[in-house]
């Protein structure tokens, strides 16, 4: 009864977490950080914000970095974040948090883009290698994008040689190329090569590779010059070219022989800086055009200037003794061809002489005119065994003062007496090969002088003629009883060379004559009846030139063969000074007469055979050819083999071996 109520007023607070904080709005940036401002909320919901977490979104469309928020200090409602990256797009929102939790986000701020700095990345050098000798090739790939910091603007490239302090050259390029081709670039040259990506900020750190050229042409040798001339040979000087453009590994040295429109190539191989070379093995007295060229591994350079050179004379050839004769009991006459070979002239010729019994050689100086080619040596010593040789010389157009002598002849020896033969002794050939080459002199003259007479009384004589009147055989040829020798006296072998000279004196009539006596002593009505034997007429090289009769060569028949059918050869027997069938004068062989004249050549035992003709004379064919060029040859039952032969300046000596197959004997003849 009477209770006493008491009342109270409670207030009770309910605590949240808190409402979501305003948008957050930009108040300024840079390329890395970001001023952010916010309203807080009026209601904290009876608990206080404690600070607020600031979510960051890279782009527009990518989710949220919720779990890696950046957490204020305090509840502030402003804040700086940084920690951005250049020229990318952000957005952000917040989180207020207070002792019960966090509200739930903001509204997103308004996208945004940092600002573009310069760049920190560098492309990355994927290959380099030259195109040609101008011209490289460099390819990269690019730098991640976050290091470009930027509107990607493409590439900066820079160029230059390695070894020179020059300004760099550039080259700019679009983001979209990978490559590039550097050109109008020096040959053979290293070059520094700088890649930088740009944006608008700036250029990023560059990426620098050596590169090189490939070898080029190179440019014409200098300074090619003459040094030094000889007969066959010529010095020149030279400096490697202004640009090599590569590495001289040789020179070319290209030989144009003006005269003989002739061209050669020289190879050089050490490489100089400052080059010498002799070109040897030229020709004598010839002009030659001469250029110089450089090789690298890879070019043939360019032609130098062009240099022009006479080679030197060189020395004559052997002269030719002729005639060595003792004209007097103290005096030798010599006489000699013109050497075969000479160059520009012959200027002087020397005459060497020395006794038995002297070791050197005394020397006489001739001036060379056209028709200077003998000399008489005075105040000799009788029966003295004398050696005499001869050499030319022509002057050099090189230097005028200087002779340029030849080879010397081949010695010939004599031993001075009056009234004797003039001993030539040949040294180089045999006794016997002397005697022969007597003999075939002797022969060569009674040759000649047949062939005079015939030409007497056969005017058309080495054509083919109608077969002249068949003449009845008669008996042997009535010769002169009376012939007078007063006329023709004998003559002394010493005096010979010089009889024989003045019976070519014009035109030969020397010769003529002595033939028109020999005619006038003989009835020249022969009988060659043989020769016109229908069966002989075909062994006959010419119709009016036949055998006759009374001293024609007869073949000795072959086992089981007819006399009368193998018995004919177009050759006659000719006698010699007191001695009968000395000679035998016979037409060139026809190749159906080769077996029958080697058959001649074995019966009647020949071991000399001159020939007076050639094989064609003014373009008509005078003789066959009856002897083997080499090795053996088989001529019917006869084998013939060459020996030797040897070429002389006005006759060819050959020595054969013959043998008949039937018998076993074997002899030589000349």
């Amino acid at each position: 009864k009477g209770a006493r109520i008491i009342s109270c007023l409670l207030k009770l607070f309910v605590q949240n977490v808190p409402d979501p904080p305003g948008q957050p709005y930009l108040t300024g940036f840079t390329s890395r950080s970001v001023n952010l401002t916010w309203t807080p909320r009026l209601d904290n919901h009876h608990s206080p914000v404690l600070h607020y977490v600031i979510h960051v979104r890279i782009g527009e469309n990518e989710k949220w970095e919720a779990a890696t928020g950046v957490m204020t200090p305090d509840n502030r409602t402003s804040f700086q974040l940084i920690g951005l990256q250049p020229f990318t797009i952000y957005s952000f929102r917040l989180i207020a948090v207070n002792a019960i939790g966090a509200s739930l986000p903001s509204k997103e701020s308004f996208p945004m883009i940092t600002l573009q700095e310069v760049p920190n990345g560098k492309p990355t050098i994927t290959g380099h290698q030259y195109e040609n000798s101008t011209v490289v090739r460099v390819q990269w790939a690019p730098p991640l994008k976050e290091t470009i910091h930027g509107e990607f603007l493409g590439y900066l490239i820079k160029y230059k040689q390695r070894e020179k302090d020059e300004p760099e050259k550039e080259l700019k390029v679009l983001a979209n190329v990978q490559e590039c081709f550097i050109k109008d670039l020096k040959p053979f040259t290293q070059y520094l090569v700088s890649v930088q990506i740009r944006n608008p900020v700036g250029f990023g750190p560059a990426a620098v590779v050596a590169v090189m050229t490939d070898e080029g042409v190179p440019s014409a040798p200098r300074n090619l010059t003459i040094v030094n001339i000889g007969d066959n040979s010529i010095n020149l000087r030279w400096e490697s070219p202004e640009f090599a453009n590569g590495i001289i590994k040789e020179y070319a040295v290209h030989l144009y022989n003006i005269g003989l429109n002739e061209t050669e190539l020289r190879t050089v191989y050490d490489p100089q800086p400052i080059k010498q070379y002799t070109v040897s093995k030229l020709k004598p007295f010839s002009v030659y055009k001469i250029w110089v060229q450089a090789y690298n591994r890879k070019h043939a350079g360019n032609l130098s200037n062009p240099v022009e050179a006479q080679t030197d004379v060189q020395g004559p050839s052997a002269p030719y003794i002729i005639n060595l004769t003792c004209s007097a009991t103290d005096t030798l006459f010599i006489q000699w061809e013109r050497p075969t070979t000479y160059y520009n002239n012959i200027d002087y010729y020397f005459v060497s002489y020395r006794s038995e019994k002297s070791h050197d050689f005394e020397e006489i100086e001739l001036i060379a005119g056209p028709d200077k080619r003998d000399y008489e040596i005075t105040n000799l010593t009788e029966n003295t065994l004398y050696e005499v040789k001869v050499q030319a010389a022509s002057r050099s157009i090189i230097q005028n003062a200087l002779l340029v002598r030849g080879d010397y002849s081949q010695s010939r020896k004599v031993i001075l007496q009056s009234f004797v033969t003039p001993n030539i002794v040949d040294n180089g050939l045999s006794a016997s090969i002397v005697a022969a080459v007597i003999c075939a002199s002797f022969a060569l003259i009674l040759a000649i002088l047949t062939i005079i007479l015939w030409r007497k009384y056969f005017q058309a004589a080495y054509y083919y003629l109608d077969d002249p009147p068949s003449q009845t055989r008669g008996s042997s040829p009535q010769f002169s009883e009376t012939y007078d020798e007063s006329e023709y006296a004998s003559v002394p072998v010493s005096l010979w060379s010089k009889h024989v000279q003045d019976l070519h004196a014009d035109s030969d009539i020397g010769f003529s004559r002595e033939y028109e006596a020999i005619q006038s002593t003989m009835d020249v009505d022969l009988s060659c009846e043989y020769s016109q034997m229908m069966e002989n007429k075909n062994k006959n090289r010419y119709v009016n030139i036949v055998a006759y009769d009374h001293t024609r060569v007869v073949l000795k028949p072959l086992n089981g063969q007819k006399k009368s059918a193998i018995d004919y050869i177009n050759a006659n027997y000719i006698d010699g000074y007191c001695k009968p069938r000395a000679y035998i004068g016979t037409q060139g062989p026809l190749p159906s007469t080769f077996d029958d004249y080697w058959r001649m050549i074995w019966e009647q035992r020949v071991c000399i055979v001159v020939m007076i003709t050639n094989l064609i004379e003014r373009g008509r064919r005078k003789c066959d050819l009856y002897w083997p060029k080499e090795g053996v040859e088989t001529y019917g039952i006869i084998q013939v083999k060459i020996l030797q032969e040897v070429v002389m300046a006005t006759y060819t000596l050959r020595t054969f071996q013959i043998r008949n197959t039937k018998v076993k004997k074997v002899y030589k003849m000349i």
